[in-house]
C-alpha cells in the first residue's frame, strides 16, 4: 500500500500559493471598487434629464433673445473664493445703452455637478446703486461648481452660466474614495 508522500502535497507548492494570493488580491481590489461605487454619487445632476433635453429649442431661443436685447450681465465672483468662507457676489446689469437695469429679480443657483445635495440657492438683492445686485455666498465644499444666474425684469429674462473651482477644505466626512486615496498617498 502506498503511503501519501508529504513532499507531493499541493499546499506545499509555491505555485499554488501564488495562484491563491492572486485570487485574494483580485477579490480585495474588486471589493474596494464595489464599496467605492456604492458610497459615491452617480453624478446625475437631474432626474428629469430627458424632459429638459426636449426643451433645448426653447433654451436656444432664449439665448438668441438675450443676445438681441443687448444687456450686459456681469457676475463678479472672487477667484480666491474658499469653501466654508463667505464671499460677496456682485451682479451688474446694464442695457445696450450702458444704462443700469433696476428693479429686477436675480437668483443664483450654485450646484455641484457631482453632488446635487450640496446645491445652494441664493437671491441677490439690489443695492442702493441702480443695476447692482449683491449677496453673500458660502459654499460648503471645495471642487468644481456651476453658477447658474437667472435675472428677470418684467417679461425680459436673462440666463448666465459660469463654472468655477473652489479651493479650501470641507467640514464634511471624507468619502470612501477620498479615504482610499489619502491612505495610499500618505
Amino acid at each position: 500500500m502506498n503511503k501519501p508522500n508529504k513532499k507531493n502535497n499541493a499546499f506545499r507548492s509555491p505555485y499554488v500559493w501564488s495562484v491563491l494570493a492572486l485570487f485574494a488580491i483580485v477579490f480585495t481590489v474588486n471589493y474596494g471598487f464595489i464599496t467605492v461605487a456604492l458610497d459615491t454619487s452617480p453624478g446625475l445632476v437631474t432626474e428629469k434629464y430627458y424632459k429638459y433635453g426636449l426643451q433645448q429649442n426653447k433654451f436656444d431661443r432664449q439665448y438668441r433673445t438675450q443676445a438681441e436685447r443687448g444687456w450686459n450681465v456681469d457676475l463678479q465672483i472672487d477667484d480666491a473664493i474658499q469653501a466654508n468662507q463667505p464671499s460677496l457676489i456682485t451682479l451688474v446689469v446694464t442695457d445696450k445703452y450702458a444704462q443700469p437695469v433696476s428693479h429686477g429679480h436675480a437668483e443664483l443657483r450654485a450646484y455641484r455637478p457631482s453632488d446635487a445635495k450640496a446645491d445652494v440657492l441664493l437671491r441677490l438683492e439690489e443695492t442702493n446703486k441702480n443695476g447692482v445686485y449683491q449677496a453673500e455666498l458660502t459654499l460648503p465644499t471645495p471642487g468644481i461648481w456651476d453658477m447658474n444666474l437667472l435675472f428677470a425684469k418684467d417679461e425680459n429674462k436673462h440666463m448666465l452660466n459660469q463654472r468655477m473651482v473652489i479651493h479650501g477644505t470641507s467640514n464634511e466626512e471624507p468619502s470612501t474614495l477620498e479615504r482610499i486615496v489619502n491612505f495610499i498617498t500618505l
